[in-house]
């Protein structure tokens, strides 16, 4: 284990759950684990460019953070999962926050993932597999990228329609608690969109979003001809 800007010798049995206020990281810097002083949670970061900047941040306030070996930094994910199941103060991330982070219990829900497989899934093994299916979804655009004349240029992944349908059904097939929190976070925040060859849109007959305002009935022009087109996505019922 080594801290950047500070060498620690320790053994990585040493650490069954993280020190409060510490960030840890792996060699590859992909996943960030941070475990909150304040609520005593651990909140994860699974997309480089989040953890970069956290990174950045981090470094510019020479707070230390502490490079461990991969399966090390599983194994204290684990331990924060463990921790979190028999903690009854727990609560769900705000909705807000929720694309940044991944969900607690999951390692696929959110920005990114912090898995090391397709077979490495968090406790709540049913809402992540739908997750992680949705992560794997073909046909996606990543910010930045350009497809059937669409541009994503959110700061978010942008998927086909499709994989967003087939992610609603899998998390209302769960039909958990913390599926319906996930689900919510997702669809119903206005945050995100999906792209699919549909009718030309005319306007908007409906709108709703948690945080900001997205359309969920759309008005097509019935004549004319299809064309690929961003669309809201319909709040998690």
């Amino acid at each position: 284990m080594r801290w950047l800007g500070v060498v620690v010798w320790a053994a990585a049995a040493a650490w069954a759950v993280p020190v409060p206020g510490s960030y840890f990281t792996d060699e590859a810097a992909g996943r960030l684990l941070h475990y909150d002083v304040h609520s005593g949670d651990c909140v994860l970061f699974g997309d480089r460019r989040i953890v970069d900047e956290i990174m950045r941040e981090l470094a510019a306030s020479e707070s230390p953070v502490a490079v461990v070996e991969a399966a090390e930094l599983t194994a204290l994910i684990s331990a924060c999962y463990g921790r979190a199941s028999h903690d009854k103060r727990h609560q769900p991330p705000p909705a807000d926050n929720f694309p940044h982070i991944i969900y607690p219990g999951t390692k696929w829900c959110g920005t990114g993932n912090v898995a090391e497989g397709l077979d490495d899934l968090g406790p709540l093994r049913e809402v992540d597999a739908c997750c992680r299916d949705h992560d794997l979804c073909p046909d996606d655009l990543e910010p930045g990228q350009t497809r059937h004349n669409i541009s994503n240029d959110s700061p978010f992944t942008m998927t086909h329609c499709d994989c967003n349908e087939s992610f609603r059904k899998c998390l209302t097939g769960v039909g958990s608690g913390e599926a319906k929190e996930v689900g919510s976070a997702y669809f119903s925040t206005g945050l995100f969109q999906c792209y699919r060859l549909a009718r030309p849109v005319k306007g908007c007959k409906q709108w709703a979003g948690l945080l900001t305002q997205a359309c969920q009935e759309y008005d097509y022009d019935t004549e004319g001809e299809p064309r690929w087109q961003v669309f809201d996505l319909k709040s998690f019922e």
